[in-house]
């Protein structure tokens, strides 16, 4: 009897553990799954609040959550489940994914770069991140394709133009193994679906670090807003 009990037992978190697909689900990606969220809006005023005071944690990640105020953001991550594309309350609809959606599941991670913060997302514990899935946010894409008002050469991105990710990884505060570079925009080609990167050559990490690049600039840096999703980061394609 004791012996029928324990089967049993196991086989219902055999089941427990595993996504709607019936795979087993690898607790070590982060799929923003367990975050709450907040109702959204799209009002002038954004009205999205998260609690600054603690680390947004999902999978073997975990970073500083962002701060809102009337549709712009500080450095870091914040978790939407945005559907639509649209765009017409400019920095208020930031927070939606190119594609529409998440690659799996409904929650996704909306980063920001800003270069006068640490741009790091954190391991729980050193590994090796085989890498994660990137798109880009509507509003980027709408401004890539339309022109962002503050480029020096007004209008969407020519040929020569392009919007660059660039991601480093770190273990005990040393840089390790060079970087991987992931092109959102290059020309005309622009990402708007979900697409995988691949982060295996970093080696083991325990820190993950983003930087942004392109050429439409003015006298102050760049100005393509330095927005961009992530979806199952650790995940193997």
């Amino acid at each position: 009897m004791k012996k029928s009990f324990l089967f049993v037992a196991a086989l219902a978190l055999t089941f427990a553990a595993c996504n709607q697909n019936g795979e087993v689900a690898d607790k070590t990606i982060a799929t923003f799954e367990e975050a709450a969220i907040s109702p959204m809006t799209t009002e002038s005023t954004f009205k999205y609040s998260v609690d600054t005071t603690v680390f947004l944690e999902s999978g073997n990640f975990k970073c500083q959550q962002t701060v809102s105020w009337e549709g712009m953001m500080t450095a870091g991550g914040v978790v939407s489940n945005q559907t639509t594309t649209d765009v017409k309350n400019g920095y208020a609809d930031a927070y939606k994914s190119a594609k529409g959606g998440a690659y799996a599941g409904k929650n996704y991670l909306v980063w920001y770069d800003d270069s006068y913060s640490p741009n790091v997302i954190k391991l729980k514990s050193a590994a090796v991140v085989p890498g994660m899935y990137v798109c880009n946010t509507a509003l980027v894409v709408n401004m890539i394709k339309l022109g962002d008002g503050l480029s020096t050469i007004a209008g969407g991105f020519t040929d020569d133009d392009y919007l660059l990710l660039t991601i480093t990884g770190s273990l005990e505060d040393k840089d390790v193994n060079g970087k991987v570079d992931f092109y959102l925009a290059q020309g005309k080609t622009i990402v708007t679906d979900w697409t995988y990167v691949d982060l295996s050559t970093l080696g083991k990490i325990d820190e993950l670090h983003f930087a942004m690049s392109g050429t439409k600039s003015n006298n102050y840096g760049l100005t393509t807003p330095t927005y961009f999703c992530i979806d199952n980061l650790g995940a193997k394609k």
